[in-house]
């Protein structure tokens, strides 16, 4: 039997737009998507069921053909529907974007702060300062990917 090429059927891939209040952030053509949402990590993959999620703070991780990008996303929405995944959050920043040093700043100030067990609700608004900082970090010291996306400047709030 010979191989029959006609019946090879092209690589699905899944296409994502991340989209802030200040217009598109990012496209990507991508094999898999792993995102934070409120209750955990999701994957998705081409083929995923419909789906609709709130998001929380974390690293997403975009891989296409063996190479990992990431992006630091902080809330939002997900809506994933025939191999499209679009993203509605308050800030999506690339490793270029994040201040390195003052996500450090930020790091060691919510960890000296939290060593002394300040009121509950500060102690609740250190942790998340905490947390959205070793994202930045993460995502920061990660490979940089990012040559043809689009360009925006993303504050945080």
């Amino acid at each position: 039997m010979a191989d029959d090429v006609s019946s090879v059927k092209p690589v699905k891939k899944l296409n994502l737009t991340i989209t802030t209040p200040r217009g598109l952030k990012f496209t990507e053509t991508c094999d898999l998507v792993i995102m934070r949402a409120i209750d955990g990590d999701l994957g998705i993959q081409p083929g995923h069921a419909p789906l609709i999620t709130v998001l929380g703070d974390g690293v997403m991780r975009i891989h296409n053909d063996g190479v990992e990008k990431q992006l630091a996303v902080f809330g939002g929405v997900a809506d994933v529907e025939d191999n499209q995944i679009k993203v509605y959050s308050t800030i999506a920043q690339r490793p270029d974007e994040i201040d390195l040093e003052r996500a450090e700043e930020d790091r060691i100030t919510a960890e000296e702060a939290l060593a002394e067990k300040c009121e509950d609700q500060m102690t609740k608004r250190l942790e998340v300062m905490q947390y959205r900082a070793l994202v930045r970090l993460q995502v920061a010291r990660s490979n940089d990917f990012f040559d043809e996306s689009v360009d925006d400047d993303d504050e945080d709030s």
